[in-house]
Formats: structure tokens, C-alpha cells, sequence
């Protein structure tokens, strides 16, 4: 039997648990402290500085608290997203993790009565010069494959950066999307006292157990074995999952629903009644099991996956339980809301934990941490002098290639099957991913996964603002403007002030950027401890947004289709600031140190004139200019055939290594027919936004002509074949290879 001292909660918890309850309090009752305490369910060292988000606005139907967000679309159609991580489990054992990471955030979705349409995530590892990072990011890739492919939902996007600091920590972070009818959506609130739980699922094993409180900490080399806290996924069961569930909300037969996550039942049903000022009853003796020797404990903490909890009136328990049968899932009556707001939790007659709920939630420890913050990155930083003379800008754009971080992300996405569903109409390669709605007004949904580490390891402030601002950015390539975003907060140990400090800086960052743009933060996750023998990794804040586009027809796909198109600039030029930039990560650090922010009016407008430009059908390709920035959106651009090329003559002279290699936001590379020109140039004009023609699309040739600040006439030329044969093998040759 497992001993008091093994939950490991902290000795001063521990006196504060005694002092709550009057007494030392039973295996179980410590064992819910232990879960609920932890930080990945109580958010105890992050929820004070969470409140600087923002999720007031008229779109927003559901907010934070809640399984998913939710904004209002059209007509009674509404969008529901949240994104989670799984980077401890995934790292332990990268199938499992990576594809329970996809099922516990796809039944977020579900849990608010939404359909989902689209996974995308964000993968961070360590070098795949070493086999260990290549087999787990295989398995990590092969993982989330392996869930979404089987339960019928695409993975249509997401974004990957390789970093040698990721060695002993890597980010698994996923997103889901989902599409629900107002009349439609559930809530994780009880509503009232008298109504029964209802479990429906998979059974219940150990596999799982105690993962809330693995993820609240770091690893070791005394950590042992941790792999049976790791849960197993089932995609066959999530399927019938999904089908049941949303069957029970389209039929209204449930006042309330919530995924068995983190803590399996005592978080489900403690938040549930909790939110509502209710208690909840819980006879651990009722849970449907696969193990039959397990403890109650065991049985409260379990993560066994595919499971929800649904709490209805006694008249609707009959035809919850016939559709549970019908969907192949176990079902039974495990307890009942109750006015007492105690968790009471029995085996039988026999009561082994009586808990007032508050202590479990609202009262969970709070603590506002020590924290030192970093310098700002300066407004102004000049570039080396000597930088420009000892690379040339082939040599630069040529090593960027070589690194798997500059590739092309095929070998990933070749897994996933991200036209199922049939709604994907630009999938992965595009800046953001775009999902017809299939709705009578035709239109459609973008999403868009951003993640920036270096910039954020630089100035958490900056970089947490730039990575909003490159969402933003990148929604408005497609022709979307933003509806909410999501956020996962990916950071080393709470407990030491240079982490806490880099985590309150990223956070401020965001908040700000969000209210500037008129964003709201409608859901998201925070992963802390992400740290192996006391080194921890960099801050990694990743945003996820969504945006609507008027129509499916009106997107703007991200290749040029051929030669004879022109090519522009719109937005924002300048600053062009390097600091945490690719070539800034590829060069060490004692390249440029700013990084660079972003004007939200000019970003306001650059989206306003994006979506009217779609509107009228007048661009044909567009690029955000993102990593490794103008040069190699260039590339990506001719990216769709192997003879497309470039030709480019710019009047103006120019910092070429800031000019061709900055990622400032608020940019974009368009293609249009010559014919576009002036309308588009007239448009830009009216909203207020910078155009800058810069030459346009060819055959065969990459031929760039410009003068440096010196006014000396420069000639840039490559093999067309060399540099796309660079992009395509860069990451694949390192995971074709044998482990």
C-alpha cells in the first residue's frame, strides 16, 4: 500500500492541509490534496499574473474557466479552441504522450458540444544531430498521427524549432478547434444540487495515475521509472467517445460535462460542483474498472483515457446510458451533485475522504513568487560593422537552410491525414491553416500556431508581444482577421525568480499585445517544471489564434503560381531589428540584440486591407515574412514548382542583411497579376498601408539586384535547384537516416 510520504507534498502543504481539515487527513483525502494542489490543476503559481488576460469582448461566448473557449461566428455557429501540453508524458514515452495530448484536448472541444475539425501543434526539441531526439521526435510525430488519423479529425498545421537548451525537456503542444450551434453548447457548471454523475468510457486502470503531479515537477536522475504514470490512448474508443457525447448535448440530455483529464475524477467533479458553490458525492465502488485490485485513491487519480463525466437529471440517466451502450462504452451512476459544498467520496458505506470542495479549488494555495526580470531589449542595437564584410548573404541563407529549423516540414505532415473531414482547403506549408465552415454563406475558419524561443529568451516582454503580432500577421496572409487566441505557457521551475520573472514579462506581453489588437484570450494552459537536474528550459510561450474569413473563395494561398507575376511589400518597414531572429539564433549571441515590436495601428490596418484585398480577389499568393525572414518567405513562396524563380530590383538602398533577414512583424510578400497593381496600390493608400513593388516572379533564375547603404550596386544570384534542393532535404535527411 502506498505510504502518506509518497504523495510528496510539500512539508508546509502539508501543515496547511492539517490545519484546513482539524486533523491528519486519511490516504485518500491526501491523495486528492496532493492532485489538486499540484500545479498543473491549481495553477498556483501562475493565476495571479493569468488575471493581466483580457476575454471581455462581444465574440467571446465562453471564456477562461471553462473546457474550452468559445467565440460567436455567424448565425448561432460557433468556434470553440483551447491548446494544451503533454510534455512531460511525451517525453517519457513520445507515442502515448503525443497521442493522449491530441485526445485529452480534442475532448475539451467535445465537452462543450463542438464537432472538432482541426488539430494543430507546436513540437520543440533538442538537436537531431543526437539519435535519442530523433526517435523521440519520430514517436512524438507518430503520435499524434496515430490519434488524429483513426478518430477522423486533421492535423493541419502547427510549427517546430529545434534547439540544443530542449535536450532534456521537450514541448508537446497541441490545439484543437471544434464548430457548435449556440443551442448546442455544454458547460462544466453544475447548475443545481440532485443531479446524478454519470461515468461514460473506457474503464478505469492504473495507467495514468498521479500524472497531474508528475507534470508539477521536474525530472531527475533519482526520478525512477516514471512510464506507468503515462496514460494509453484509444483512438477507436475516443471516436465512440466523441459520437456519444455530442449525441447527448445535441439531444440536451445533460446539464453538465467535463473530460476526465488531469486527476481523472477528482478534478471533473470537484471543478464541476465547485464552480457552482455545490458539493459532490462519489462512490469510488461504482467507477467502472479494468483493474479490480485498485485502491480508491488509485481510482480518483487514475487518467485512464476516453472518459467523461456527465451530470443530468435522473429522468435523462436512462437514454445517456442506451447511447453509452450503443457507442460500445461502459456507463454507470458513480454519485450526485449535493448542497453540503464537500467532496465526499465513499467505497461503499464506507467514507474514506469528506473535503470542503473550496480547499480543492478557490482556496487551493496562491502564491506570488520571487522574481528578477530581465533587462528590456534595447530600442536601438547597431549591427557588428564587420558583420556584412565576413558573411556574404549566400552564405548566410545557406546555412539557415542546412538547419532542420529552415526545412520543409513534409516529412512531418505527410503523416497526417489533413483532408479528412473534407474541409481543409489550405493545409499544412500555408502561414495558417483555413477550413471551409460548410456553411450556406460558404464560409470559413484560419488558424494559426506561432512560437518564437529565441526572441523570447532575449526579452520575454518582446517576444511574448511579437509572437501574438506574427499570428496576427499570419492569419491576415490568408485574408482573415483575428476572432481569440489561445495560449500554452511553457516554462522551467515557479520556484526560481529569473524563471518567474521571465514567465510574468512573456505573460505582460502577451496581455498587452492582446488588448492593443482587440484579441481576446478566451482559453489556454500553462506547463511549468519543465527542467531536468535543475536546468530548466527557456521561456516558450506558444500562441495559438483564430480568425474568419468572409468567404472559403477568398483565401489567399501561400505558393506563386508561376512566372509574370509581380511581386509587392505591404506593411510595416521598419524597424528591421535581428535580435532573436533565426539568423540571430544561428550566429550565437553575440549577433544584434533588440527584438523587435510592432505598431498595432499599422497591424489593424495591414489586416484591413488584407481582407478587403480578398475580397475582391486581387492577390494571388501571400507570405508573412516569419523565420529566417523576407528571403526565405521568398523561397517558400516559389516553393510549388521547381522551375519558379525570382527577379527582384530594389531603387532604394538598403541594409541588406536586415533587409533580406529581419522578422519584424506586420509584413507581408504578396503576388498578384500586373493588371492588380494599381487597385492594389490605391487600396493600400486608403487604409494607410506601406506598398512597396519589389520585381516580380520568373523561370529558372534567382536573380536579386539592390544597392547597400553605400550605394554600390549589388548582384545576388543562386542555383534555383541548389537552394529548394536545401530546403527539401534539410530535416528530412536527418529522420530518413537509421535511428
Amino acid at each position: 500500500m502506498k505510504t502518506a510520504s509518497t504523495f510528496r507534498i510539500p512539508p508546509e502543504e502539508m501543515n496547511m492541509i492539517r490545519d484546513l481539515l482539524g486533523k491528519d487527513p486519511t490516504l485518500t483525502e491526501e491523495a486528492v490534496f496532493s492532485a489538486m494542489w499540484s500545479e498543473h490543476c491549481s495553477y498556483k503559481s501562475s493565476r495571479v499574473h493569468l488575471r493581466a488576460f483580457s476575454s471581455r469582448h462581444p465574440r467571446v461566448v465562453s471564456g477562461p474557466g471553462e473546457n474550452a473557449g468559445i467565440v460567436h461566428l455567424r448565425d448561432g455557429l460557433c468556434l470553440a479552441f483551447k491548446m494544451e501540453s503533454h510534455n512531460h508524458p511525451s517525453y517519457l514515452e513520445p507515442f502515448q504522450g503525443a497521442a493522449t495530448g491530441v485526445g485529452g484536448i480534442l475532448r475539451d472541444i467535445i465537452a462543450m458540444g463542438a464537432r472538432p475539425i482541426a488539430v494543430a501543434n507546436s513540437l520543440v526539441f533538442g538537436s537531431l544531430r543526437h539519435p535519442f531526439h530523433r526517435t523521440l521526435f519520430r514517436r512524438v510525430v507518430e503520435g499524434i498521427a496515430g490519434y488524429g488519423n483513426p478518430i477522423g479529425v486533421p492535423t493541419v498545421g502547427g510549427e517546430i524549432w529545434f534547439d540544443d537548451r530542449y535536450q532534456d525537456n521537450i514541448l508537446v503542444n497541441v490545439l484543437a478547434m471544434g464548430v457548435v450551434e449556440d443551442r448546442s453548447i455544454m458547460t462544466a457548471k453544475a447548475p443545481r444540487e440532485g443531479l446524478l454523475a454519470i461515468y461514460i468510457g473506457n474503464r478505469t486502470g492504473r495507467d495514468g495515475v498521479s500524472g497531474a503531479a508528475m507534470a508539477s515537477r521536474g525530472f531527475s536522475s533519482e526520478s525512477g521509472d516514471l512510464r506507468p504514470q503515462v496514460q494509453i490512448a484509444d483512438p477507436y474508443a475516443g471516436k465512440n467517445l466523441m459520437e456519444a457525447t455530442l449525441e447527448i448535448a445535441r439531444r440536451r440530455l445533460a446539464e453538465a460535462v467535463q473530460d476526465m483529464g488531469a486527476a481523472g475524477i477528482t478534478s471533473s467533479s470537484t471543478e464541476m460542483a465547485g464552480r457552482a458553490g455545490l458539493g459532490m458525492e462519489i462512490d469510488v465502488e461504482k467507477v467502472p474498472l479494468r483493474e479490480f485490485s485498485m485502491e480508491p485513491w488509485e481510482i480518483l487519480l487514475s487518467e485512464s483515457q476516453e472518459r467523461m463525466l456527465v451530470l443530468a437529471d435522473p429522468k435523462n440517466v436512462e437514454p445517456i446510458r442506451d447511447i453509452a451502450t450503443r457507442w460500445h462504452l461502459s456507463s454507470d451512476i458513480i454519485g450526485h451533485t449535493i448542497t453540503e459544498p464537500h467532496f465526499i467520496v465513499r467505497n461503499g458505506q464506507r467514507v474514506v475522504a469528506d473535503i470542503p470542495i473550496a480547499f480543492l479549488t478557490d482556496d487551493a494555495p496562491l502564491y506570488t513568487r520571487p522574481s528578477t526580470t530581465l533587462p528590456s531589449s534595447p530600442d536601438r542595437h547597431p549591427f557588428p560593422p564587420s558583420f556584412s564584410g565576413t558573411h556574404s548573404l549566400s552564405d548566410l541563407f545557406r546555412k539557415m537552410l542546412e538547419s532542420p529549423n529552415g526545412g520543409d516540414p513534409r516529412w512531418i505532415y505527410r503523416h497526417f491525414d489533413f483532408e479528412v473531414q473534407t474541409r481543409t482547403v489550405l493545409g499544412p506549408g500555408h502561414d495558417a491553416s483555413v477550413l471551409d465552415l460548410k456553411d450556406r454563406k460558404g464560409s470559413a475558419v484560419a488558424l494559426s500556431v506561432v512560437s518564437l524561443p529565441h526572441a523570447c529568451s532575449r526579452d520575454p516582454f518582446r517576444g511574448g508581444r511579437l509572437s501574438v503580432a506574427k499570428a496576427v500577421t499570419e492569419l491576415a496572409a490568408v485574408g482573415a482577421f483575428p476572432l481569440g487566441m489561445t495560449d500554452c505557457l511553457n516554462f522551467g521551475n515557479p520556484e526560481n525568480p529569473a524563471i518567474m520573472g521571465t514567465f510574468q514579462d512573456a505573460v505582460r506581453g502577451i496581455a498587452s499585445a492582446g488588448i492593443a489588437l482587440d484579441i481576446p484570450v478566451v482559453s489556454g494552459n500553462v506547463s511549468l517544471y519543465n527542467e531536468t537536474n535543475g536546468k530548466s528550459i527557456p521561456p516558450t510561450p506558444m500562441i495559438g489564434m483564430t480568425g474568419l474569413l468572409s468567404s472559403v473563395r477568398n483565401r489567399i494561398g501561400g505558393r506563386v503560381a508561376g512566372p509574370g507575376f509581380r511581386l509587392a511589400l505591404v506593411g510595416r518597414m521598419g524597424p528591421l531589428d535581428l535580435g532573436g531572429s533565426y539568423l540571430d539564433w544561428i550566429l550565437g549571441e553575440d549577433s544584434p540584440g533588440p527584438v523587435p515590436d510592432f505598431d498595432a495601428g499599422a497591424l489593424n490596418s495591414l489586416v484591413t486591407f488584407m481582407s478587403a484585398a480578398s475580397m475582391h480577389g486581387r492577390i494571388s499568393a501571400s507570405r508573412a515574412i516569419g523565420r529566417g525572414g523576407l528571403i526565405r518567405s521568398l523561397l517558400l513562396f516559389l516553393d510549388g514548382d521547381p522551375a519558379h524563380g525570382v527577379f527582384m530590383e530594389l531603387d532604394e538602398p538598403v541594409d541588406p542583411v536586415k533587409f533580406f533577414f529581419s522578422e519584424a512583424p506586420g509584413r507581408l510578400l504578396l503576388a498578384y497579376r500586373p493588371e492588380e497593381e494599381f487597385p492594389l496600390s490605391d487600396m493600400a493608400l486608403e487604409t494607410g498601408v506601406p506598398f512597396k513593388p519589389i520585381g516580380y516572379s520568373a523561370s529558372h533564375r534567382w536573380m536579386i539586384r539592390y544597392r547597400n547603404v553605400d550605394l554600390q550596386r549589388k548582384e545576388w544570384t543562386e542555383s534555383l535547384h541548389d537552394l529548394k534542393n536545401r530546403y527539401r532535404t534539410s530535416l528530412s535527411q536527418y529522420m530518413e537516416e537509421l535511428p
